[in-house]
């Protein structure tokens, strides 16, 4: 099972000699409120803009940003370059928190570059351990590990035990993500000691709860639930919203677990968390999953409560109430869409635009290689081959290329055993399929999309997209029928019979609409497609006698048509009759669209299929 973790973001606090040193959660943050109007504009309100600012983080990340430029500007205007990075920091936790992790590797930048200026040590680990965390949230684990032993090593030189602890539980959140469970829970174990001789009931959580996912990621849910609720004590004694949340978000993942009929629990490992009923776990789900939505919505934080509306909708799908179960997957998928922003797809693009000029630079220079031995070669035929030898050898070399060009376009027009056949002077052929599967993609409104488009550029855009397309194919080993016009036909089971034709087409279909998804040409236009999905007998074969095409018909070809174009943008719109073929492989799920008019069909009960797979986030 995958859960969300807890990260606890390191931030040096200096002693400002105020009450609030002595008080925890919003009880701190609100002594913190009350020093500043009674602030004269020096080094100590940098330091109680910077604490505020920090505060906010498990509340209101927007205003935790508004105090944490405050600081910076506060600090540039008295010249003081170890406050004005030591206020870079919480501005930059607070984006990681709203999962905006370019910004936060930016101001993260900015406070590192001052600290190595400054040869200040504690602050140089601080940044390095949350850069650690930035990296790690977006799964870059050796990197993260990298940044996190960096500040380790730092902390532990200069006998910072907080910042050992921090790093240490951060290391364990790495192994964790990566199911290596004994090493997660020898550092959660360690920093746990760390926090509790330090009395840091914040750390204390953190590792309660991360521990607790250990446990709940091996299955013993009993234990997990013990952890959970030790945590999610401890958080509500600090006011820690965010911690709140997350500690209810993953007890509604646990029980949704609990109350499936494939989850048995040993009544000797029962305790007071723990129920056999399953109704019983699915509500709590729910409640539990309700509340950790509400929470992170009012602080502002998107990553988790989109993880948790995706465990809502299989909650309410497994309870029987479909209405509120598509409401909470339409939130979670725009939820989703809106944390990787564009600026992180921008940078993304960047980096893969690096990685193909560097693929295309190797390819010149392997030309270039394959040049210079071509003419080594035939230096060699030029001086030591005998006249009739040079022609006889360059005739059967032509002969042999246009032989190997001439079954390479027939391979390229129809499949490679029908084209086999075809040589043979098999003709016509035809052969029937008790069961076949047929993916139909067309593109949303193309003919407006196209209708003043430069026809170079149309051309341009479809053969891109399809050469796509004709890759996902093949790598689920589906065969290309034909493209008409923006429309594209794939089909599972034919020329040879495949038993899991469905889950392959089901594959293929899943992964179009992931690429799919927010896709753009080269001119900005966002292309979006409707797919449709259906099984049965069909007959396949050849026709024609001098451009050969390979085509197949059946009922459940023209079904899979119009599942295509009665389905809706971005959707893989699926018949019942493809739903319970292809039922058996756990890893769908489906959302009824109920009885609709089908043309040419009449009425047809119908679904939208989408990926059980969950997503493995990280939280603030």
């Amino acid at each position: 099972m995958k859960t969300l973790l807890l990260i606890l973001l390191a931030l040096t606090i200096f002693s400002t000699n105020l009450k609030a040193e002595k008080l925890t959660g919003q009880a701190r943050l609100d002594s913190l409120l009350a020093e500043l109007p009674k602030a004269k504009g020096d080094t100590n309100e940098v330091k109680l803009l910077k604490s505020i600012s920090f505060g906010f983080r498990s509340t209101n990340p927007d205003k935790g940003i508004e105090y944490g430029r405050e600081g910076v500007k506060l600090a540039k205007k008295i010249n003081w370059k170890k406050g004005e990075a030591n206020a870079y920091n919480p501005i930059a936790v607070n984006n990681a928190v709203k999962s905006d992790y370019p910004k936060a590797l930016e101001y993260f930048g900015k406070a590192l570059k001052i600290n190595e200026e400054l040869g200040n040590k504690s602050g140089i680990a601080v940044t390095l351990g949350n850069m650690g965390l930035v990296y790690k949230a977006q799964s870059d684990y050796p990197k993260a590990l990298e940044y996190f032993q960096k500040a380790l090593k730092i902390n532990e030189e200069i006998g910072n035990k907080n910042g050992v602890a921090i790093n240490l539980g951060n290391m364990g959140n790495v192994y964790s993500d990566q199911s290596n469970y004994p090493k997660a829970l020898e550092y959660y174990s360690k920093a746990l000691k760390t926090f509790e001789e330090l009395r840091d009931k914040s750390g204390i959580a953190t590792n309660l709860v991360n521990i607790g996912i250990v446990y709940d990621n091996q299955s013993d849910y009993p234990k997990a639930l013990e952890y959970y609720n030790k945590a999610l004590k401890i958080s509500e004694e600090l006011g820690d919203k965010s911690g709140i949340a997350f500690n209810l978000g993953n007890m509604g993942e646990l029980y949704l677990t609990l109350s499936q009929d494939s989850v048995s629990i040993n009544p000797d490992e029962l305790n007071q968390y723990v129920s056999l009923n399953k109704d019983i776990n699915l509500n709590r789900s729910i409640e539990y999953t309700l509340q950790a939505i509400k929470i992170l919505e009012e602080i502002g934080e998107l990553h988790g409560r989109s993880v948790f509306l995706k465990n809502l909708a299989d909650a309410y799908k497994l309870k029987g109430e479909y209405k509120n179960a598509l409401e909470a997957s339409d939130e979670h998928h725009k939820l989703k869409d809106s944390v990787f922003n564009q600026e992180n797809s921008d940078k993304i693009a960047a980096l893969e635009k690096a990685r193909e000029d560097d693929l295309k630079q190797k390819e010149i220079e392997k030309q270039k290689i394959r040049i210079a031995e071509q003419e080594k070669r035939e230096q060699v035929i030029l001086y030591f081959s005998i006249a009739i030898v040079v022609l006889m050898t360059i005739v059967m070399f032509v002969i042999y290329r246009l032989l190997k060009r001439s079954d390479k376009l027939l391979y390229n027009v129809l499949p490679v055993s029908i084209a086999k056949r075809l040589k043979k002077k098999e003709h016509p052929i035809s052969d029937y399929f008790t069961q076949a599967s047929i993916v139909f993609i067309d593109i949303v409104n193309f003919t407006e999309l196209s209708q003043d488009a430069d026809p170079r550029r149309v051309v341009e855009a479809l053969n891109k997209i399809f050469t796509k397309y004709d890759s996902i194919a093949n790598k689920y080993g589906l065969e290309k029928i034909k493209t008409i016009g923006d429309s594209y036909m794939a089909a599972a089971g034919i020329p040879e019979v495949q038993k899991d034709n469905t889950h392959r087409a089901a594959q293929m279909a899943l992964e179009v609409k992931a690429m799919m998804k927010d896709y753009h040409t080269a001119d900005g236009t966002k292309i979006e497609v409707r797919i449709g999905l259906d099984c049965g007998p069909v007959v396949a074969g050849v026709i024609g006698e001098n451009k050969f095409i390979y085509d197949m018909w059946s009922d459940a070809v023209n079904t899979a048509s119009r599942m295509e174009s009665s389905s809706i943008a971005g959707e893989v719109h699926v018949s019942e009759r493809f739903k319970e073929a292809v039922t058996e492989y756990e890893e769908f799920s489906y959302v009824e669209r109920g009885e609709i008019e089908i043309k040419g069909k009449g009425k047809m009960k119908t679904f939208f299929m989408g990926s059980r797979n969950n997503v493995t986030l990280s939280g603030m």
